[in-house]
């Protein structure tokens, strides 16, 4: 039987790669859903109470991203 390709990250695997904490992740997209904030954060789907973010979109989302090169403030 051929094995299924993964579709999806975990918000343990994007937050890896995002270099934060999972709750951080977690924080961030709740106060993006409740309006307190607009993080710029991958897109992603709800399923069976688990947080899964495709794979290609989020391959996407990181190459959409502007770039902070060293030496430049951001307030």
């Amino acid at each position: 039987m051929p094995k299924i390709k993964p579709q999806f990250y975990t918000a343990d695997e994007v937050a890896e790669a995002l270099c934060c904490s999972k709750q951080t992740l977690y924080n961030k997209l709740s106060e993006n859903r409740q309006a307190k904030a607009r993080h710029s954060l991958p897109p992603y789907i709800k399923q069976g109470g688990k947080t899964l973010f495709p794979i290609s979109e989020f391959h996407h989302w990181i190459e959409t991203q502007p770039l902070i090169r060293s030496g430049e403030v951001h307030y």
